[in-house]
């Protein structure tokens, strides 16, 4: 099977995540979370700061641009503020309309008009009325195909638009006039062509300051004392002499943050007891290395207007816009806050990806071991012989066919040569659950094999490796994907992901999670670009999958994300596709 593209008409503008998102409220409340989550805010697939990010680097091997001249007024001043959301909690549920027969015509590229959301998440209704029960929702700043003929209301006096593909929503909350800059307030548009829609940050040092706006050489002395120490430094050794080597140590763990086993694995250095207490005027982020810290996401948010928040290291945001201001670099970022370049770094995108099975391949194989080989059979036709290197993840079809040689298992791959299983792993699904129809699309999780198969009735389509929950016999910490079958119930391009941390580990945030899947409570499957670790247990809980893998799964998975749309709910008519997890 090909994988799904995405038309021209499909690619959407999207909008700031202020973490409003929501599930229905007749959905299971989450396990776990903060205030300022976005969905269920549980963040289960993520793995807490530095301990599953990866190697870094800067894109393409370099720095980041210096800082352009200084504006003459603030880049980001006069921009409206989008309007609050409907409080909908009170109205009735309504029956939804029934869906469009399918066809098998290709879908038609739209050429308008298009409909503007203004609201920071423009809920779309089953019907031209407010209800309780949505089927989705654009974000600010996004465009969808309607028709321009509202249908005017007590409720809603603008009328409510139809969109093309299905849904309703209210001209209080969205324009058809795309060029109103309340519409061009909203976010970039999510990059759904590339690996993931958005660039992301790695904050990587405690105390990095997300502003509320964008602030003065003098904000910047009160709120980053940091710089007049480094500003001192900086006269020993000039920033073109120090460039290499900062690109150098980029792409590679530091110290501080432990080194990284040949499994892939992070190996974290043990906390010293410090240097005694701390005085109480020191700051949490200002308090020297090996000093214990004891941080909750709450002991973050600042109120004086300036500061909205100070971010742990390991923090992830997403990127809206670079701009430079008073010679110094800056990250706007998809929840519309300010934080300086220079105390992040981009990472570099893991670009492994799983296995279109074709033909008939029924099962795959995937290399784990960062050192591995190809055998081929020897001329006896009984011994077997290495016959060049394998790189880690890669992937490929098996024959079925296994063989013991000096005391070890091998397997045949569809292209003749055999791996050793040892050092692999490979698909073993279940059967075809009795709920699933012999035309519908399944998935199939093993934890065992840390694989993930996508089913149509019973042929298989895509193989991919997922690094799921971590299992520890400390109940506080074991964090192991549950079992069980499940549909997908929600669906988003992106949603961010915070929550404080267990048994005194460190409060995390990851804006802007790609292609998530809810599909039990808090458990979902997503992307993960912060590690590599795939094929092993890693993350709090959820499914991890590879950018690209996560991807494909999303816009392949019911319910189908329609054309503007960030996310969508699935309902009794849009059913979402079974999940099966099992050992």
């Amino acid at each position: 099977m090909a994988h799904p593209s995405i038309p021209p008409s499909k690619r959407q503008p999207a909008a700031p995540n202020r973490r409003v998102s929501r599930p229905p409220r007749d959905a299971p409340k989450p396990a776990s979370g903060s205030r300022r989550s976005t969905a269920f805010g549980a963040a289960l697939g993520i793995v807490i700061g530095a301990a599953g990010v990866a190697a870094f680097t800067w894109g393409k091997g370099t720095p980041p641009p210096g800082p352009s001249a200084e504006p003459e007024s603030d880049p980001l001043a006069g921009l409206p503020d989008p309007p609050p959301a409907p409080n909908d909690s009170n109205e009735p549920v309504v029956e939804e309309p029934d869906l469009p027969k399918k066809t098998d015509e290709p879908e038609k590229p739209w050429d308008g008009p298009w409909l503007g959301a203004l609201a920071l998440e423009t809920p779309v209704y089953p019907t031209a009325r407010f209800s309780r029960n949505r089927l989705g929702y654009l974000r600010h700043g996004a465009k969808a195909p309607v028709i321009n003929k509202p249908l005017r209301t007590e409720s809603c006096k603008q009328g409510f638009y139809p969109l093309v593909d299905g849904g309703y929503v209210c001209g209080k909350y969205a324009t058809v006039n795309v060029d109103d800059p309340r519409v061009k307030a909203g976010v970039r548009a999510p990059d759904l062509d590339g690996l993931l829609p958005y660039k992301y940050a790695y904050n990587k040092a405690h105390g990095t300051p997300l502003y509320s706006e964008i602030p003065s050489r003098e904000d910047m002395e009160k709120y980053e004392p940091y710089l007049a120490a480094e500003k001192n430094d900086k006269k020993k050794k000039s920033s073109e002499e120090a460039a290499p080597a900062d690109i150098e140590r980029a792409d590679q763990p530091r110290p501080d943050e432990g080194q990284f086993l040949k499994n892939g694995s992070l190996a974290l250095p043990e906390s010293g007891a410090g240097g005694g207490a701390a005085a109480p005027e020191t700051p949490w982020w200002q308090k020297e290395k090996g000093q214990e810290l004891n941080v909750k996401l709450s002991d973050l948010e600042e109120s004086d207007g300036m500061l909205a928040r100070r971010m742990v290291k390991g923090f992830f945001i997403a990127i809206d816009r670079t701009f430079g201001w008073n010679d110094r670099l800056w990250y706007k970022n998809t929840t519309g806050f300010v934080a300086p370049a220079d105390r992040m770094i981009i990472p570099k995108t893991p670009e492994m990806r799983g296995f279109e099975m074709k033909g008939d391949v029924k099962q795959v194989g995937f290399i784990l071991a960062p050192q591995s080989y190809k055998y081929e059979l020897a001329k006896d036709g009984v011994a077997l012989r290495r016959a060049g290197r394998i790189e880690r993840f890669y992937a490929i079809g098996l024959s079925g066919k296994t063989m013991l040689f000096d005391k070890e298992r091998y397997r045949e791959t569809s292209a003749g040569w055999w791996m050793r299983e040892r050092e692999n792993t490979w698909t073993e699904p279940g059967p075809r659950p009795t709920e699933a129809r012999r035309d519908e699309k399944w998935i199939d999780v093993n934890l065992s094999k840390k694989t993930l198969v996508a089913f149509e009735g019973d042929d298989p389509v895509y193989a991919a490796l997922v690094a799921p929950g971590k299992r520890s016999k400390n109940k506080k910490k074991d964090h192991r994907t549950r079992t069980g079958m499940w549909r997908i119930r929600e669906k988003h391009i992106t949603a961010t992901m915070d929550g404080d941390g267990v048994a005194g580990d460190l409060p995390y945030s990851i804006d802007d999670v790609p292609f998530v899947q809810y599909y039990e409570g808090s458990y979902a499957l997503h992307g993960a670009f912060w590690h590599q670790n795939f094929g092993r247990e890693q993350s709090h809980g959820c499914v991890n999958l590879a950018p690209y893998d996560a991807k494909y799964m999303f816009f392949w998975s019911e319910p189908k994300l329609p054309r503007g749309w960030h996310g969508v709910w699935a309902s009794d008519k849009r059913k979402g596709s079974l999940v099966v997890v099992h050992e």
